[in-house]
């Protein structure tokens, strides 16, 4: 039988795995249940992986998020006002000309102070769980582009000013492509890349196509060249733009907002999958038997060439109960017997 970060890679490489890893995608749940704060775990490796390890091996799920990076914006952009005039020191709604793009401070990674607590948490945690696979939220070069111009003046950008938006993506994808090395190097074994702002919710498959796709294409193959393994989180509505998707060199896709059988019936042989327990409806709020059933059902849909990690569709909510979240690790391992003939 696979260990858990061989399965893992095989399932990211398209081999498949003799087994159904569970990676909850468990965030906000464990940081709520050990009493702390974002801010403080994001600043502390060892309050991180306290909490991360020990709600872990209490639920009995797998792999281990060692947290999210969002200190390109910060320190390309942290110094200049926002359209309010407040120096926030985030960057975030900086950008909004290109007069403002050559203003943005150059990204000296070795000089991050959030990448290094990242680095030293990922250490921490493969020196504490050697076995257990380790993922990092990242975002792509269009997603810090997104942070640096606003929400409400990327979303303007992405249709009336095309040029801007994909020249900022342009400009800090070395920065991305970078941080991405160093978060590798330092023992991860995968990617993991939200795109909330991207599906088909906020903007429309054009929009996709003209601002978002060509710069993944172009920057998620940098990362790939250099040894990274990707799964790109399909946050929305994705179905009218998964053939894009499938062009931009993720390992494996975390769907949400979709038919897990559906998508792999049409894409299970050009990608592997992960998801998607509804956080909120299903996972949540559910029964413990809603939640096995609809979790052995997803197993039965989707693993049966070893190419599945069960998850929930986004971050798991804090108010998950421990009930429900071992039952979807049950479900999984009564899946992996029928599957793979498991007798343990």
């Amino acid at each position: 039988m696979m260990t858990k970060r061989e399965a893992v890679r095989a399932i990211l490489d398209g081999r498949g795995a003799d087994r159904i890893p569970v990676i909850m995608n468990a965030f906000s749940l464990p940081v709520m249940q050990y009493g702390y704060t974002m801010p403080e775990v994001l600043m502390s490796p060892e309050k991180m992986t306290e909490c991360m390890v020990g709600t872990r091996k209490r639920l009995g799920y797998d792999g281990l998020c060692a947290g999210a990076y969002g200190g390109i914006a910060a320190m390309m952009g942290g110094h200049l006002p926002d359209s309010e005039g407040n120096v926030t020191g985030m960057g975030e709604d900086v950008v909004h000309s290109m007069e403002d793009i050559k203003k943005l401070a150059p990204y000296d990674a070795e000089k991050c102070p959030m990448l290094k607590t990242l680095v030293n948490t990922i250490k921490l945690m493969r020196e504490t769980e050697p076995e257990e696979p380790i993922f990092v939220i990242l975002h792509v070069p269009a997603a810090v582009a997104f942070s640096l111009m606003g929400a409400k003046p990327a979303f303007r950008a992405m249709v009336k000013n095309v040029e801007l938006f994909r020249a900022l993506s342009d400009y800090v994808e070395d920065a991305v492509v970078e941080s991405c090395k160093i978060i590798m190097d330092a023992g991860v074994d995968f990617l993991w890349f939200p795109t909330p702002n991207f599906g088909g919710y906020c903007i429309s498959r054009k929009t996709y196509e003209k601002c978002i796709s060509e710069s993944n294409i172009h920057a998620l193959k940098r990362i790939k060249d250099n040894g990274a393994q990707i799964v790109l989180h399909t946050c929305g509505l994705y179905d009218d733009r998964f053939d894009l998707v499938l062009k931009e060199s993720g390992d494996a896709w975390h769907i949400s907002d979709t038919s897990t059988k559906k998508v792999k019936e049409q894409y299970g042989d050009k990608v592997s999958l992960m998801g998607s327990i509804p956080c909120v409806p299903v996972l949540m709020e559910g029964t413990e038997q809603e939640v096995y059933d609809f979790c052995y059902k997803e197993c039965m849909d989707a693993a049966q060439d070893g190419r599945f990690i069960l998850s929930g569709d986004c971050d798991v909510p804090p108010g998950t109960s421990d009930e429900n979240m071992k039952a979807a690790v049950r479900a999984a391992k009564d899946a992996e017997k029928i599957l793979f003939g498991k007798t343990k």
